[in-house]
């Protein structure tokens, strides 16, 4: 069995990849952006296969697609830092849904039919308005930023290929994730690194912030790969979209209290207005009820030791 990961040198590709590199047989390939690290992926060596190419240009992932022929594609490739979708609204579009789009057409012009697992995102239904109303996966996406409505685009489109086209597609809506490896502009992976800067260098303790009051419903990263793979596996006939979370909300002012825990430190907090959103999602929760029921998945990892995990790698990272 042949897998092809986009975005295999990411944070999401990456666990992915360790994930199926342990606990499968399959053949490994991915693909790389052209002015890509592969730093995320040394501990496999030669095991993997990687090609360089955009998604964004067809011809591209058409030639890797048609070399390959895999039997699944992870689709885990794309903009995902919701303040960069405002600057770049256009490049966010383009590398999600035209990205998305070239994919598609690759496959049917390489004239194969893998199972195609589509990453969107959780963001694209917006605000939660109280529990227990979890969003699940009938909820109507009502998108607030450049990103979200990049990723409910990048949904529709594929629900688009699967009814009309006949792709074999299952799309996966993950919601807040974290963990090791994770960029440091996202907020668990930003006061982690602050932290153990702070922790190494003796300067005052004080944690720059956003919006603390903000509450959303995270998962460990190493938990999502998890789910991707199972959702590779499962008989798509009737649901075919799902809401990959844990269940548990925690607002960014509890998580700094987990962090305060793990270190044994208070820290004082300078909130700065660039951090700030124009508009900020205040609950953003779903219910992993169809992983449980219908895959068999489930958040297992305590968030508590996803976060002393993230203290570890950054200061592993010198």
């Amino acid at each position: 069995m042949k897998v092809l990961i986009t975005g295999i040198g990411g944070f999401a590709g990456s666990h992915l990849t360790d994930y199926i590199a342990a606990n499968t047989s399959a053949e490994i390939y991915g693909v790389l952006r052209d002015s890509e690290k592969d730093d995320n992926l040394l501990q496999h060596g030669d095991k993997i296969v990687l090609s360089r190419g955009e998604i964004t240009d067809f011809q591209s992932i058409f030639m890797i697609i048609k070399e390959v022929k895999p039997d699944i594609i992870f689709h885990v490739a794309g903009q995902a830092f919701v303040p960069s979708s405002f600057e770049h609204a256009a490049d966010t579009f383009k590398t999600n849904v035209i990205g998305t789009i070239n994919i598609f057409e690759a496959v049917k012009a390489a004239e194969i039919s893998p199972r195609i697992i589509v990453v969107t995102s959780g963001e694209i239904y917006g605000e939660t308005f109280g529990l227990p109303g979890l969003h699940t996966e009938q909820s109507i996406p009502q998108p607030v930023n450049p990103y979200a409505a990049s990723k409910t685009s990048m949904d529709y489109i594929a629900q688009t290929y699967k009814k009309f086209e006949g792709l074999n597609i299952v799309i996966a809506r993950p919601f807040n994730h974290t963990g090791p490896r994770q960029r440091p502009n996202f907020v668990c992976s930003s006061i982690a690194k602050q932290i153990v800067t702070i922790q190494k260098t003796k300067a005052p303790k004080i944690l720059r912030v956003g919006n603390v009051k903000a509450r959303r419903d995270f998962t460990d990263v190493r938990d999502i790969a998890k789910g991707y793979w199972m959702l590779s596996q499962i008989d798509n006939k009737h649901n075919y979209i799902f809401n990959l979370c844990s269940g548990r909300i925690f607002s960014i002012e509890d998580i700094i209290h987990l962090f305060e825990e793990i270190v044994g430190e208070k820290f004082e907090l300078n909130v700065e207005p660039k951090r700030l959103r124009g508009y900020d999602i205040q609950l953003l929760a779903g219910s992993p009820n169809a992983m449980n029921h219908s895959v068999g998945w489930k958040a297992e990892i305590p968030f508590k030791q996803t976060l002393t995990e993230l203290i570890e790698y950054w200061n592993q990272q010198g």
